[in-house]
Parts: structure tokens; C-alpha cells; sequence
């Protein structure tokens, strides 16, 4: 080792030595959140968060707005409803056995997804709309929710104004370069807006825990030029959000909305679909068998027209056109799930 001026120099081949050292320490230790190499199952199960709604009671207590499930089958998916009420122990057994989440998180669900994808187990999460901003809140740690602000954008149709890390990331990379004009384009007007808050791109970089852990891929303007972030993606962690809607254009047909339905807006709706459906294939979750499956699948209740609930209380707000409307008195029993699956294990 030759000294300098009172200076140790390092010689150029452990110099080499040590950052190749260093790259491979960093190497192992983003590996658990990486991809899979291999597809763990062809049988993707996701789950999609309800919502409680008053104006449904007269057919159950809670529901799954049938756009988003439609959206998600579509991809080549189960959906499984994941009740907002669910106590710590529902939601541990069904989220152990789910191949992704969709939509709204808790911070019970957000923990959940981070912990798995620390352990190595690929797990998806994507947040729309209010989900969307969620799911950002609870990773900047906001308890007060300081980071959402007011924005006009209900009921505005507008294009994607991509970031210049777009074209590379997980999201866009693999969409033909017909469709990513398309979307880019002020004159399509491809993505459907419906929300009032929204969350200034400044955060994503003041803010330590959402410039670590997000990519901004899109960034909009609302009517009034007030800048809000669109689109992200996890740098580390199968994280995904947006603040627009893309499951509604080939599923929500009102005539009071903006919502383009064109070949091109379907076409983006059904990429995105099955780009969430194909992440979810690499998480290795899975029912003990068809038949526990089938007990909590989406299909066991039925759908309710907007139609149906208005005539019941036209002054209720329905603002999709079909629900999947869930009693939960009807629920079978996780207790009786669980202790089915311990029989059917030991079998």
C-alpha cells in the first residue's frame, strides 16, 4: 500500500474490489423486491377493497363498483372483495392468500404489501383515484393529510403529461408506441379524471419516503393550471397509482360523463388491465383449495343496476352504473373458512 503525502492510497485493484463489493451488498439487497423470474400461479386471485354506502343498504351494507371488477376479469383475474370492516385477523387470512389489492388501502393493507415484498414475496398493490391518494399519504407518513389539495378535475377528460421517466418504466415500457402518442396527446383526451383533491409533484420531491420509494411517470394540470401528479410506480415495491380512472371507459356508459370511448381509450383501459393482472401472476399466494376459493369470489353476489338503488331513494348520490351490493350478515364465516382450510391441510 503506498503512502502519499501523509495520505494512504488505496490501490486501483481493491479500490475496483471494494465498489464491486459494494454493488453486489446493493444488488442483495434490492433483489427481495424485485420480480420473480418465473410466473408463481395462472389462477390470479385480487382483491378489491369495498366501500360503505348508505344508498345500498336495502341490498346489503357495503359494495364493489362492478367497473372495477369487470376491468380487473378482463385482465384474466378472480376478484375477491375485501371487506372495509374486516377485523386484523380477516384481513390477515385473506390478504395470505390474495395475488394483489386494488383500488382503496388501509394502512393495515399498505404494511402488509411492504412487509411481503421485503420477504421476497411479490406483492402488487394499485391505488386509483382516492386509492391513489391513499396510498401516497400513508407512505409520506401524513397523518393529517397535508399533502391533498384542492383541484379542479371532476368529470375532466384530459391526455398524460408523461415525465421523462415514463417511457422507461415498468408501467409504459411495454406499450406499443402508437397508443403512448395517443395518450400524450392533447387531442384524444384519453384519461378520465373524477376527483376534487389531487397531489402537487413538489412532494414527490421534498418529501424523503415519496422521492425513495415512487417514480412520477405523468403530471396534469386542472382547469385552473394547478399542477397535480397523475401516475406513479414503485421504484423498489410492485406499487402503482393513478389518479385517473383507467378501468371506466369500456364499463361506465353515463351520458353526464367525459369519458371517451373510443378505440384507443378502450385499448388503454384494457392495457393497464392486464398489465396489473400479469404483476399479480408473480405473487406465490394461493387458497388451500377451489372450493375456499370459490366461498369469497365476487360472483357469489350479485349486481344492483344504479337504477334498482334509485328507486328505492332517488336522493341517494349513484354516480357508476352497477354494484356488486354485499350483505354481510351473509358473509360465510372465516372462522368456519379457517377452520375448513386446517381440515383440508391435514387431509
Amino acid at each position: 500500500m503506498a503512502v502519499s503525502g501523509g495520505r494512504t492510497l488505496i490501490p486501483i485493484t481493491a479500490l475496483i474490489a471494494s465498489v464491486l463489493c459494494a454493488v453486489l451488498l446493493l444488488q442483495q439487497v434490492e433483489s427481495a423486491y424485485q420480480r420473480p423470474k418465473e410466473v408463481q400461479t395462472e389462477r390470479p386471485v385480487i382483491g378489491i377493497v369495498t366501500i360503505p354506502e348508505a344508498g345500498c343498504l336495502h341490498f346489503g351494507d357495503q359494495v364493489v363498483v362492478s367497473s372495477n371488477a369487470r376491468w380487473l376479469q378482463a385482465g384474466g383475474t378472480r376478484v375477491v372483495p375485501i371487506f372495509y370492516d374486516s377485523t386484523p385477523e380477516e384481513l390477515d387470512y385473506i390478504l395470505n392468500r390474495v395475488n394483489g389489492v386494488f383500488w382503496r388501502t388501509t394502512e393495515y393493507i399498505l404494511k402488509h404489501v411492504m412487509r411481503e415484498n421485503r420477504r421476497g414475496n411479490y406483492f402488487p398493490l394499485w391505488g386509483t383515484c382516492l386509492g391513489f391518494e391513499r396510498m401516497v399519504q400513508l407512505v409520506a407518513e401524513d397523518a393529517e393529510a397535508s399533502i391533498v389539495k384542492p383541484v379542479d378535475a371532476e368529470n375532466y377528460a384530459i391526455n398524460l403529461g408523461f415525465t421523462d421517466v415514463a417511457f422507461e418504466s415498468r408501467l409504459f415500457r411495454s406499450m406499443n408506441a402508437e397508443l403512448f402518442k395517443e395518450v400524450a396527446s392533447p387531442a384524444t383526451r384519453l384519461a378520465f379524471n373524477n376527483h376534487g383533491l389531487g397531489i402537487h409533484p413538489d412532494y414527490f420531491h421534498n418529501i424523503t419516503n415519496l422521492s425513495r420509494h415512487f417514480s412520477v411517470l405523468s403530471v396534469d394540470l386542472d382547469r385552473h393550471g394547478k399542477p397535480f401528479v397523475s401516475t406513479v410506480e414503485g421504484k423498489r415495491y410492485p406499487l402503482y397509482g393513478s389518479q385517473w380512472h383507467p378501468e371506466k371507459p369500456p364499463w361506465e356508459w353515463s351520458p353526464d360523463w367525459v369519458l371517451s370511448h373510443t378505440n384507443m381509450a378502450i385499448q388503454l383501459s384494457n392495457y393497464f388491465g392486464r398489465f396489473f393482472v400479469e404483476e399479480c401472476r408473480y405473487n406465490k399466494n394461493k387458497f388451500e383449495s377451489p372450493e375456499l376459493e370459490d366461498k369469497l369470489l365476487l360472483h357469489n353476489w350479485n349486481t344492483i343496476p344504479a337504477s334498482a338503488i334509485l328507486s328505492i331513494d332517488p336522493t341517494v348520490f349513484i354516480p357508476f352504473m352497477e354494484y356488486y351490493c354485499i350483505d354481510r350478515s351473509k358473509v360465510p364465516s372465516y372462522d368456519f373458512i379457517t377452520k375448513r382450510s386446517k381440515q383440508v391441510s391435514s387431509a
